[in-house]
């Protein structure tokens, strides 16, 4: 019975201890993982959503036309739009990203000269609390705040 039970220099016990572990570090690790994961898909996102806005600045200074930044709650969308014509692809909110309702604007507005036609406060969910980006009049400053 004991040579049924010794594998290779361990007992079948000592291999369930240290499947047990095993076990238990990847059961937090995984958590934790997918937790990590989920931030830097948004700190990748609102990176990306600062540069299209930049972007879309920037074409207005170029084309010496208005060029805004909508957001459609409905799809979970943002798009670059200058004449009524996309400039990029509409780019997707991550699942855990939303759009508040307490936001007072609705998108970005540049018109030809760069300026913004109104300044205002938009609010996200997130995973890890409410973030909120804020334009602010004259030359079209946008600030992310957490």
């Amino acid at each position: 019975m004991k040579s049924v039970l010794k594998q290779g220099g361990f007992t079948l016990l000592e291999m369930l201890l240290v499947l047990a572990i095993l076990m238990t570090v990847i059961g937090i690790a995984i958590p934790s993982y997918r937790t990590f994961e989920t931030e830097q898909e948004e700190d990748r996102f609102f990176d990306l959503l600062l540069r299209d806005i930049y972007y879309a600045q920037s074409e207005t200074y170029r084309s010496k036309t208005s060029v805004m930044v909508v957001f459609r709650e409905s799809d979970k969308t943002y798009e670059v739009i200058q004449n009524f014509k996309k400039m990029l692809p509409a780019r997707k909110l991550p699942p855990s990203v939303s759009i508040l309702k307490t936001s007072n604007i609705n998108g970005v507005y540049f018109t030809a000269n760069g300026s913004v036609t109104s300044a205002g406060t938009m609010r996200f969910s997130t995973s890890t609390g409410e973030r909120s980006m804020v334009i602010h009049l004259g030359k079209g400053r946008v600030v992310f705040s957490e």
